[in-house]
């Protein structure tokens, strides 16, 4: 019996939700009425503001414009060129290190990393990522001990990991062996 009960004020909360004027079906703007009563149990209290909808509605008695006269058509004008719609960067395959600025491996991980990001750039994402900057991230790439360096493919899969200091020769080798040179 019970269940019942609440089943039948779950549905009718619904059916109500969706009702124009009350959070559904209504696309007008909608205004509160002003409350004159306590209204004990009222669902919804609002109507629609009609003066929002159509010009006459805001001003009744108003002159309606004059008909409009005819134009002749202008003279139609060469159509311009269409923009060049940019093309999506393309997707390139990532080494990211996870790491922080106070630690001495990390410090010596940048000092690695540094200047391959300018040798391959527009060939690999290299990142150093900030773990208590870049908590989402840090969480995502389960990382647990830093530095850790994880190199993924494009499509984002997880191709490889290192746990500590890695050196450029190494890193070079893995862009190697991915083809990723």
């Amino acid at each position: 019996m019970l269940r019942r009960l609440l089943l039948t004020v779950i549905v009718t909360g619904f059916v109500l939700m969706l009702q124009p004027g009350c959070g559904g079906g209504a696309k007008a703007p909608i205004a509160a009425k002003p409350d004159t009563t306590a209204q004990i149990g009222a669902i919804c209290d609002t109507t629609l503001d009609t003066t929002a909808m159509t010009p006459a509605a805001v001003a009744p008695d108003a002159q309606k414009p004059a008909p409009a006269k005819k134009v002749e058509p202008e003279p139609q004008k060469p159509k311009p060129e269409p923009e060049k719609v940019a093309e999506k960067p393309k997707v390139l395959p990532r080494m990211w290190d996870y790491g922080s600025t106070n630690c001495i491996p990390c410090k010596e991980m940048k000092k690695i990393l540094d200047p391959m990001m300018a040798d391959y750039k527009g060939k690999v994402d290299i990142r150093i990522v900030i773990v208590s900057e870049e908590r989402e991230l840090t969480q995502q790439a389960r990382i647990q001990i830093i530095p850790t360096q994880i190199f993924y493919a494009q499509d984002g899969k997880e191709l490889y990991r290192h746990v500590g200091v890695y050196p450029r020769d190494s890193i070079v080798a893995k862009f190697r062996e991915y083809g990723w040179e």
